[in-house]
């Protein structure tokens, strides 16, 4: 038998994994906005077969990044509904928006979606 916790909000309705929206967004994104190039950046750490611990990633990291069709860099950090972003991650934000990158703290596809239309040229 497999435990599997489910998170449900106020009104007893399925709260939506990180995961699970970010997925929704890189297939959004794959059908709706082809000019752009997204991928699902990663942190954490692991031992390799040599018996090191190894860390990857940049802490504070989006947890999607990408290119836009005029070569900025796209961040975009995906919360559930009323997460919040740590200081890591503000501080991954300020430095990505300092370099005129784009930075995008979103819950959902269609804010996603919402938030790149604005940002698209259209050549």
């Amino acid at each position: 038998m497999v435990m599997v916790k489910i998170t449900l909000d106020a009104c007893g309705e399925r709260l939506m994994k990180e995961t699970d929206i970010v997925k929704q967004i890189l297939i959004g994104i794959g059908r709706e906005f082809p000019m752009i190039r997204a991928w699902r950046q990663n942190t954490g750490a692991t031992v390799n077969p040599n018996g090191q611990f190894v860390k990857f990633g940049i802490p504070g990291q989006a947890d999607i990044s990408g290119i836009m069709q005029d070569g900025r860099r796209l961040e975009i950090e995906v919360k559930r509904p009323g997460g919040k972003i740590s200081d890591d991650q503000f501080s991954f934000k300020k430095m990505i928006q300092s370099h005129e990158g784009l930075y995008f703290l979103v819950y959902s596809w269609e804010e996603t979606r919402d938030a790149l239309s604005k940002h698209i040229i259209l050549w």
